[in-house]
């Protein structure tokens, strides 16, 4: 888990660039984030996040391709990154989506899909 203000937790990740995939995208994030580098990434679903204001007005809403990553290296923050941490289930303090998330996957797993 990664920390931007040190106090709540979400999953590595972030928008594709122009002419980039999202499998791209995880991978380059993961590393920017966490200084660890993706081994294997399986794609596990699509989360849709909840409803924002948009920093100039409108809404918008954040739509995760969300992957099972294996990765190498020891993890630490990265680029815009204050805390990485260990998420066991009681801690550290999640947002809303990476809760979510964890929960949808935790639920497919529970049920034998993927």
């Amino acid at each position: 888990m990664v920390s931007l203000d040190g106090i709540n937790f979400t999953l590595p990740g972030g928008g594709a660039k122009r002419d980039e995939s999202r499998r791209e995208a995880a991978i380059r994030e993961l590393m920017e984030e966490t200084c660890m580098k993706a081994v294997n990434l399986t794609p596990l679903f699509e989360f849709l996040g909840g409803a924002h204001k948009g920093p100039r007005g409108g809404t918008f809403r954040n739509a995760h391709k969300v992957f099972l990553v294996t990765a190498k290296g020891t993890p630490e923050p990265g680029q815009e990154v204050r805390r990485v941490a260990y998420y066991d289930g009681s801690g550290p303090s999640l947002t809303p989506s990476a809760e979510k998330i964890i929960e949808k996957y935790r639920s497919l797993m529970s049920t034998g899909h993927k």
